[in-house]
């Protein structure tokens, strides 16, 4: 994509590149779509105008947390509690050593796995399926898998709480603009045309950062009937959330 052809965009800090930092969890399935979505737009934007910076949130930690006062699920062993541990492990462990590069390409890799494939997440052989499938040193996933090596958790703990303490966030996936302009997405399933995922984050990006004045809040409302219609066809998408409230 040359110059010309690059959409308009606002660099509010000034380093010569959008930033866009997407908060996930890797149970939602609202939020697999959204990063689908997302990688179509990076792709044809290029890393020259865009940097996708992929950040953890935890929906288990902001539910059980609020019913346990003083309970953290980065604290906890894998159990029933926290369905996502092994996956924000490791996800952390790919983060520590491979950086964002790393994370993206296993979320990718675990994200196909669970809400497309319907693989247990909290199971280590698609942990370990993912790892490899996202072209990481198997070497360095062992002591996850074993419980010895939990610093990826770390990173879940550095993100959730900036989340939460600078955006206030409550949910995922939360997009922030330019380290500021932040908005929660809810989408299923993403664009198969590249031009729709383009033209839906250009939409997106200007009420978020500012072009829309004085819209604080968008949601779309939907009838019983047009919500049964719209999730008829998206049963398999919707396998992770029923895995995880059940």
């Amino acid at each position: 994509m040359t110059q010309s052809e690059r959409m308009d965009y606002t660099d509010m800090n000034d380093n010569g590149i959008l930033d866009l930092d997407f908060y996930f969890d890797f149970l939602c399935p609202f939020t697999y779509q959204a990063s689908r979505w997302i990688r179509q737009v990076s792709d044809l934007m290029g890393p020259e105008v865009i940097a996708v910076h992929w950040r953890f949130f935890s929906l288990e930690h902001n539910n059980i947390s609020k019913e346990r006062p003083g309970w953290n699920f980065w604290d906890q062993q894998p159990g029933d509690d926290t369905r996502a541990m092994l996956a924000f492990a490791a996800g952390g462990a790919a983060y520590n050593l491979g950086g964002n590069e790393a994370l993206g390409n296993f979320y990718k890799a675990v994200g196909k796995l669970f809400h497309e494939e319907g693989l247990p997440l909290w199971e280590k052989e698609t942990i370990q399926q993912a790892w490899t499938e996202a072209g990481l040193d198997s070497a360095a996933l062992a002591k996850v898998l074993d419980g010895s090596d939990r610093s990826g958790l770390e990173k879940l703990k550095k993100d959730h709480t900036e989340a939460v303490e600078r955006y206030n966030a409550f949910g995922s996936p939360t997009l922030v603009f330019e380290e500021h302009r932040s908005f929660y997405l809810k989408m299923m399933p993403a664009p198969e045309d590249v031009s729709d995922a383009l033209e839906i984050f250009q939409h997106l990006q200007r009420l978020a950062m500012g072009f829309g004045g004085s819209v604080m809040e968008f949601k779309r409302t939907m009838t019983e009937t047009q919500e049964k219609d719209h999730y008829a066809d998206q049963e398999q998408w919707l396998k992770g959330s029923r895995l995880l409230w059940k």
